[in-house]
């Protein structure tokens, strides 16, 4: 396995098919039942998300994973990618069904009890003298270890549906849908009914008692949903759960009605029976503690009723058009479980219908709307507590399956495209929601960005009075395009930072956060900012041998460094020191070292040979076995090339000490 840190597109496309739902646009996904833990962010550990992709490379005949890791703390991000060429992890062939032409697909990030894993579904097509298969992989962050979970021939179905419980369900045309493990593929469920989040947010199913979290699955071995369980990870039977369906009953005159359960409340709906060219009558009603209050009554198309996932609200939405067209506004109704009161009703933006609805917690949804070309049309976040909604690119927007979050969403309304603030060595840190882009403005929390730059400022006679130093700025209220959420400020940046002497000089934008860089006009005044560690940068000299008579060497030039820890390139050369302990080195073509090439393993100062290794080259690159420990000081490997374009091999050689690659948990 080789590990790199750049963007690898190969220039031979494969095709590939992603088993789980791709909207247009980018494949990134964050899911809901992988998002909330069952208690806040514990203290010491950092809001990250988990974001992994694999690409499937037919010229290099490997496997690449690449890991996304995103702070909500500060905006930042990192990204490594690991290569993997083993021939027993490789696909039989390299030939793909896809509807994707970037030859990637997002895996399934999971935390499962043995640590963070990735999982996909690659499709290989049937070629000729070749069978088709469906190929399950699992990638370890843990270990950086990449699994063959294995391979199924390609006329069944295959899901990573229940990925989040250490499942995938297998289904063909001969027998009902049946449920393996992960871990060991061994099947655990078998038919029945397997009831996630999303059935019971959407009113189809009530449980008693109700899950903690939205990670969770009940099975249910017969579909008259008696004697369902909860479903542990890996599909181990839990305790007991009182499962009932939420079906609607028809009368003789095929009238309808629905009765459902939701956080503590009762709720009926009636429907009139059909007539052509006629809207239906609905009457909705929620009853509680012996109370009983019509939440709505009147006619419409559809009616479709959703409860939070802690069944802390209900939304009522009407629609109004032909279920075919949906080419008028919806009415969003949101309603208060434990007062029964409402709490919003809005029409749905663009004259379009509703689809549905993605639960994030109690307090935040997204709304789908019915379109055709849905990329012109940003979708939002809707937040109850304040009854504002906020507009998403939908580049960013996808069906939020597959992230993993490791933090709650308490004072957060906002999920994608966090902003990282950066001046000098400076990092503004977030006691909640970060900075984020919305409507081609960038906005910072006013408290902490007043405070990281020793800002003045306060709200006087309708405007904003800001004071630095000798610098001052003033700003309207009525035109700051500010947010107030939950009394926090957001303001966008704009003249008035300019004001301050604080100017953006560069705004970096990747796929899954953007970092903007202050500069800082006030050079004698420092940022309050938190600095970040330094991590470890790769050291790179320029050596000789020593001529005190020792087998070590000594700089001839300032040492300097690169921006990775574990990968440099200097003068041609590359190396690369891998996750497994092994070491990858390429060069030139047009060098020439002969058949064998000694590399040398030092001290980190160079002054003490370590180890010796004699290299057969076949070719300008190679990769060593695992190294042992006893050459590594404190995760560090340094090496000594010789320069190809010298002479005197032995006096002058290129220095490359490297960091051992690492992952750790909640820690950024």
């Amino acid at each position: 396995m080789k590990l790199i840190t750049r963007v690898f597109l190969p220039s031979v496309v494969l095709l590939i098919t992603s088993l789980f739902t791709l909207f247009a646009g980018n494949s990134y996904a964050l899911g809901v039942s992988g998002n909330i833990t069952d208690s806040p962010t514990a203290g010491g550990t950092e809001k990250i998300r988990e974001k992994s992709t694999y690409t499937f490379d037919e010229k290099s005949k490997q496997v690449t994973i690449r890991t996304n890791r995103i702070s909500f703390d500060t905006g930042m991000q990192k990204m490594n990618e690991y290569n993997f060429t083993d021939p027993a992890l490789l696909p039989s062939h390299y030939e793909f069904d896809s509807t994707n032409g970037f030859n990637q697909q997002d895996g399934i990030v999971v935390d499962t009890p043995k640590g963070i894993k990735a999982y996909t579904v690659a499709v290989q097509s049937t070629i000729k003298g070749k069978s088709g298969v469906k190929i399950i992989y699992e990638f370890d962050y843990s270990n950086l270890v990449l699994r063959k979970v294995t391979e199924i021939p390609t006329e069944k179905t295959v899901k990573l549906d229940a990925a989040q419980l250490g499942l995938y369900s297998v289904k063909s045309e001969k027998a009902s849908v049946q449920y393996y493990s992960l871990e060991n593929n061994k099947q655990v469920l078998s038919g029945g009914r397997l009831i996630t989040s999303k059935d019971v947010t959407n009113t189809s199913f009530s449980l008693s008692p109700s899950p903690s979290s939205q990670t969770f699955g009940v099975f249910c071995p017969k579909y008259q949903y008696t004697s369902c369980y909860n479903v542990e990870f890996g599909g181990v039977k839990g305790k007991a759960v009182k499962v009932t369906e939420n079906s609607v009953i028809y009368d003789a005159k095929q009238a309808s009605s629905k009765n459902f359960m939701a956080g503590g409340t009762k709720i009926k709906w009636n429907q009139s029976s059909f007539q052509i060219n006629t809207p239906y009558q609905w009457n909705v009603s929620g009853t509680r503690n012996g109370k009983t209050i019509s939440f709505f009554k009147g006619k419409a198309q559809s009616l479709d009723t959703f409860v939070s996932p802690g069944g802390k609200h209900l939304v009522i939405i009407v629609d109004p058009s032909n279920p075919f067209k949906r080419t008028k506004a919806s009415t969003v109704y949101v309603y208060d479980l434990k007062t029964m009161a409402q709490v919003q009703k809005y029409n749905s933006l663009y004259n379009a219908g509703v689809t549905g609805i993605q639960w994030l917690s109690d307090d935040l949804y997204i709304i789908d709307y019915y379109f055709s070309n849905p990329g012109a049309y940003p979708p939002s976040f809707y937040y109850i507590p304040e009854g504002k909604h906020f507009k998403i690119e939908y580049s960013q927007y996808q069906d939020w399956e597959n992230y993993l979050d490791s933090f709650t969403y308490d004072d957060l309304f906002f999920l994608t495209l966090p902003v990282a603030i950066t001046s000098g060595e400076g990092v503004l840190h977030y006691e909640g929601q970060p900075t984020f882009y919305m409507n081609g403005l960038y906005y910072v929390p006013l408290k902490e960005f007043m405070s990281a730059f020793h800002i003045q400022y306060e709200e006087k006679d309708k405007h904003y009075l800001f004071k630095r130093n000798d610098r001052a700025s003033k700003l309207a209220v009525s035109q700051s395009k500010r947010i107030v959420v939950n009394g926090k400020v957001f303001l966008p940046l704009g003249q008035w930072n300019k004001d301050l002497g604080l100017k953006v000089a560069q705004v970096g934008k990747r796929a899954f956060s953007y970092t903007i860089q202050i500069s800082d006009e006030l050079r004698k005044t420092e940022a309050a900012m938190k600095g970040e560690p330094l991590e470890f940068q790769a050291i790179l000299k320029q050596l000789k041998k020593s001529e005190d008579g020792s087998d070590g060497f000594v700089a001839t030039e300032t040492p300097f460094t690169q921006n990775s820890s574990y990968r440099a390139t200097y003068n041609g050369v590359t190396a690369i020191l891998n996750h497994n302990r092994s070491l990858s080195i390429s060069f030139s073509p047009s060098d020439s070292y002969g058949e064998t090439l000694e590399v040398f393993i030092t001290s980190t100062d160079n002054s003490k040979v370590l180890m010796v290794l004699p290299i057969k080259l076949k070719g300008n690159e190679f990769t060593t076995a695992a190294l042992p420990e006893h050459v590594f000081e404190d995760g560090l490997l340094t090496i000594v090339f010789p320069q190809p374009d010298n002479e005197d091999l032995e006096s002058s050689h290129l220095g490359f000490t490297l960091k051992l690659p690492e992952f750790r948990k909640n820690k950024f």
